[in-house]
């Protein structure tokens, strides 16, 4: 796969992991209170439920810890049982919702014994409204989970989630920031050398393109001699263009497992999810602010992205720059090569600004790492 395939692929794979990871747009209600969540969960998934004010009054939430937040029934043998269950560890808190506002209420601490059965649930809230107390609900089901969702969750979520909480246990200060560097370093070690391969061909790729660029304006008109020439020359320079897309595509679950794991909450760990060695980690005490200047749980649009980008940037005049100078006054590829190392840090950017920062500084160690190797293969000589 040529690097311009290889671009189109990542910018394909960027848009399906933004529509995968984008919360989708919930239906506006004008109701004086709406309880607003999905209508379906998987088994296993922590619940959670946004509770929006739409009076011109503030909103006080009645104090559920230990007990379960909201009131919570399940339907069974054809009628509603209240469901009820109390939490080891909760933070006891009075929650004002403010007018015109909303808060989303997390179930972690209760998700284990309050929504362990599939079936369909139905969450309420009582308020006093204009002196009348009115209910306003949310049904919910629990279903199972499929095939592909066991299988991302048993190879990707539970050993990142594992090994993150590992390398959180083993810090004296229980940093989540540095615990990420430290799990980057890890997974860009395992792909060193698919990696070393990838970048080795990559550029060998921009050596031969200028040979590749006569074979396409020799062979316009005889699409399979120009086949059989590509072939030629991959063969003849021993360049494999398809040896660039497992390292790649092995980022992208990884960043959907992180994402998750920092959108689910780390104040409250699942002991389902934990290996057994790790199941006594007391979660309250991993510090989600990184040096005392960024919470890596919560959405970084301004500084984050911006570093991120021009990260991005670097290392694309890095991988695509040499292939600018190679290439043939005639060729349409540069034109093409200069729109995308424009084009795709301000997608990593905009990315990076639309999530959890923990994934933005994730995708940043990422990239640092790969400007070092980038520069290692770029010196070497062939």
């Amino acid at each position: 796969m040529s690097k311009y395939a290889r671009i189109i692929l990542f910018a394909l794979a960027f848009l399906l992991v933004w529509s995968f990871l984008s919360p989708k747009p919930s239906p506006q209600s004008t109701d004086d209170v709406v309880l607003e969540a999905k209508s379906e969960f998987t088994i296993g998934k922590v619940v959670d439920i946004t509770v929006r004010n739409n009076t011109t009054a503030d909103l006080t939430l009645p104090s559920f810890c230990p007990k379960n937040p909201l009131k919570v029934e399940r339907y069974l043998n054809g009628e509603w049982a209240l469901a009820e269950v109390e939490a080891k560890t909760c933070k006891p808190e009075t929650i004002v919702v403010a007018s015109k506002k909303s808060y989303k209420v997390n179930y972690a601490p209760w998700n284990q014994q309050l929504f362990k059965e599939l079936g369909k649930y139905r969450i309420s809230l009582d308020q006093t409204i204009d002196d009348k107390v009115k209910t306003y609900t949310k049904e919910i089901s629990v279903n199972p989970a499929g095939i592909f969702t066991t299988m991302f969750r048993e190879a990707f979520y539970k050993p990142i989630f594992n090994t993150l909480i590992f390398l959180i246990s083993i810090q004296p200060g229980h940093s989540l920031g540095w615990a990420i560097i430290l799990l980057t370093l890890i997974i860009k070690l395992i792909l060193l050398v698919p990696n070393q391969k990838a970048l080795k061909a990559q550029k060998q790729m921009q050596k031969v393109q200028p040979q590749l660029d006569a074979l396409k304006k020799k062979y316009k008109d005889n699409p399979s001699k120009l086949a059989e020439e590509t072939m030629l020359i991959w063969k003849k320079y021993k360049v494999n263009p398809m040896s660039s897309c497992l390292p790649m595509a092995l980022q992208f679950p990884v960043l959907i497992a992180l994402f998750y794991v920092v959108k689910d909450g780390l104040g409250y760990i699942n002991p389902h999810l934990l290996y057994s060695g790790l199941a006594s980690f007391d979660a309250t005490s991993i510090n989600t602010i990184f040096l005392g200047i960024i919470d890596l749980t919560k959405v970084n649009i301004i500084v984050l992205p911006i570093v991120i980008g021009l990260l991005q940037f670097f290392q694309m005049r890095m991988t695509l720059g040499k292939s600018l100078k190679n290439a043939t006054d005639d060729s349409p590829m540069p034109m093409m090569n200069k729109t995308m190392i424009y084009v795709m840090p301000l997608m990593i950017a905009f990315f990076t600004a639309s999530l959890p920062a923990a994934v933005g500084f994730y995708w940043g160690t990422s990239t640092l790492f790969g400007i070092a190797q980038q520069y290692v293969v770029n010196r070497s000589k062939d």
